[in-house]
This record gives C-alpha cells, structure tokens and sequence, in this order.
C-alpha cells in the first residue's frame, strides 16, 4: 500500500515530519509546522559551519570514540595513526643491497626525504610507501 498522498501519521512540526512530507507527496505548510522545522535545522547548520565546526564533525568525534578533532595541526595530522607492527625490525633504515630477510619488501620512493626501509610484509610496505610519498621534496619538482 503506497504512502504517496496521505497525510494521516505525519509527524508534524518535526524534521522528520518535513522528510514524510516529502517522500509522500504532500505539500508540508506553515500550520503544520514542518516548514518551521527544516528552516531551523538548516540555520542550525549554518551556523555550525560559520563557526568552523562541519555538521558531521559531532558525529565522527562521537564514532572515533572522541579521537576525531576537526582543525588539526598540520604536525598532528602527519603523526602515525597505525600501531606499531609487532615483527622486529619492520620499518628500519635499509642497509646493504637487499632487504635483510627473504619476503621482505623495500620502500624507497624517489624524491622523497624519506629514507629507504625494509617493511615485513605488503600492508606495512603500503603504509611505508604513503609515509615517503607524503614526505616529498617538492623543492626538487
């Protein structure tokens, strides 16, 4: 049975009203209250964003479990976010002409400040290799 048309179960005078008014085709009025409600929350949002905040930004501090902070440093933002691979020697200035263990991988990305090293697997390579890419020398472009 199609909504489309029926006003009966709107919550008036709410967001959501204003949303099931949309969805169901009926036009939302002052009276009901519903134009009233979409005009507050985008006020709302307005406002969140003159005053630097995004509108998810409450959100996703509350999804990180309070790690999230919006307009961080430039120093902060280039901290590692990963923990530390567990396997002893993952990570380390490359020495010699071949990684220091079979399977290992070298990382070394030309142009960057980021010295070669010698990761143990592919996920830690991955990880090597945005490290080295994010620490380029543009004075050399």
């Amino acid at each position: 049975m199609s909504l489309i048309g029926q006003e009966e179960g709107i919550e008036h005078g709410t967001l959501r009203g204003h949303r099931q008014h949309t969805r169901r085709k009926v036009p939302a009025t002052e009276a009901c209250g519903c134009l009233q409600a979409k005009r507050d929350d985008e006020r709302a949002k307005s406002e969140a964003r003159q005053a630097g905040h995004s509108p998810r930004a409450a959100g996703q501090h509350k999804w990180n479990g309070g790690k999230y902070a919006a307009g961080t440093s430039r120093a902060e933002a280039n901290t590692a976010v990963r923990a530390a691979c567990p396997t002893e020697g993952c990570g380390q200035e490359a020495t010699g002409r071949f990684p220091k263990q079979r399977s290992w991988v070298r990382v070394h990305v030309a142009g960057s400040t980021e010295p070669a090293r010698d990761y143990c697997s592919g996920s830690c390579a991955t990880y090597g290799i945005a490290l080295a890419e994010l620490r380029m020398d543009n004075a050399a472009a």
